[in-house]
């Protein structure tokens, strides 16, 4: 198809400025034809469907055409099941409208409300059926009078052709190869084709570093272990350190060390009056554990009132 001309750069600007709006405010959109014809694909109620923006010669001074497909039933579309015609944004349609957020809101309808499908018997004449190769009938091959990209123009083919084509499975395969919708979507598996082997190469380059990562992350988990047990035995040596020296262990030990001391009095004294021991021992000896035993009385004592005091402070 030969481009068409326009009338000045500023319209073909303002037409390109357009076509970047749908662009911008809408996902998947394909060009079929350069600054004049477009798919864009969506999803609704599980379907996936396809809006063929078509723009006219005189774009954006008359609005766009828009054709959904497959057949559709709803209120926004004429009864022929694929012209969008009663959209707000068309019916309101003006140079200075957004193109893309006109498809935008026809999009966000269909996903909001999933129009039933429609086959040819429920549609207006403008739709056409043809046969399968087996015979039966083709229901949802609709053939509407603006969308000769979409598929070549079966009015140009001989009654011969049109024969060979319901009966020749290679010259049918050939004849859908060269529909443009088969051809974009060959295009597009290529090129998924391209994207799964490049993500493989790339996780391939990957699986040495994957390797060496776990190896770390097993290291790293041993060594944690290790270091969890570690933590644990420190800390029930923390919790026994704790335990004797506790201010009220403390106390308990310095009571039993001031009674073995009065032991040791008692027994000097024994030793003495048996006549054991001389004086001069005896007087050391008890004069030692005495002294030891009112230092260590002192100590408990002094203890048992800062334990006291802590206890009426609430500590």
């Amino acid at each position: 198809m030969l481009p068409r001309q326009y009338n000045n750069t500023y319209d073909l600007d303002f037409r390109k400025r357009q076509i970047d709006t749908l662009k911008i405010f809408n996902d998947n959109v394909r060009e079929i034809t350069e600054n004049e014809d477009y798919t864009i694909q969506f999803e609704s109620g599980g379907r996936i469907f396809y809006l063929n923006v078509q723009l006219g010669k005189n774009f954006p001074t008359e609005k766009p055409k828009i054709i959904v497909s497959p057949l559709v039933q709803h209120h926004w579309v004429n009864s022929n099941g694929f012209d969008v015609e009663n959209a707000p944004g068309l019916l309101n349609y003006s140079k200075h409208s957004d193109l893309g957020r006109v498809v935008q809101a026809i999009i966000r309808e269909f996903e909001k409300f999933p129009p039933p499908l429609l086959s040819t018997n429920e549609v207006s004449p403008n739709a056409s059926a043809g046969s399968s190769k087996d015979g039966s009938p083709l229901d949802n091959l609709t053939i509407p009078s603006n969308t000769d990209h979409d598929l070549p123009n079966l009015s140009a083919m001989s009654l011969d052709e049109l024969k060979k084509l319901d009966t020749d499975p290679e010259f049918f395969d050939d004849f859908i190869e060269e529909m443009s919708v088969v051809q974009h979507l060959n295009e597009e598996l290529d090129s998924m084709i391209n994207q799964v082997e490049n993500i493989s190469r790339e996780n391939e380059s990957k699986e040495s570093n994957l390797s060496e990562l776990k190896l770390k992350l097993n290291d790293d988990v041993t060594a944690l272990k290790n270091l969890g047990e570690k933590c644990d035995q420190l800390n029930l040596k923390y919790i026994k350190k704790s335990e004797e020296f506790a201010p009220q262990h403390i106390r308990e030990l310095l009571q039993i060390a001031a009674s073995n001391s009065d032991t040791d009095c008692e027994k000097h004294v024994e030793q003495f009056l048996n006549g054991k021991i001389d004086v001069q021992t005896f007087l050391n000896s008890y004069t030692c554990s005495k002294k030891i035993s009112s230092e260590r009385k002192a100590k408990e004592e002094r203890l048992g009132h800062q334990l006291s005091a802590f206890e009426r402070a609430g500590i």
